[in-house]
């Protein structure tokens, strides 16, 4: 396994084992789901971190679609 460098979407430079990408990652799966089952992923986690960060990626995932 190599690490590589990755540029996310929002600038942020980083790599694919890193925390961020990962939030990324989990965002982009999540963005493809419906809203029941979104609702019902974030109500399960319990780290609000976590949970911010994924709000974020949706909302830069969803906004980037509109432009």
């Amino acid at each position: 396994m190599t690490k590589r460098k990755i540029t996310l979407p929002d600038g942020t430079e980083t790599d694919n084992y890193s925390q961020e990408y990962q939030r990324y990652c989990e965002a982009l799966n999540l963005s493809k789901k419906s809203l029941m089952q979104r609702q019902a992923w974030l109500e399960k986690l319990s780290d609000e971190e976590r949970v911010e960060q994924l709000k974020y990626w949706l909302k830069m995932l969803w906004g980037s679609k509109n432009i």
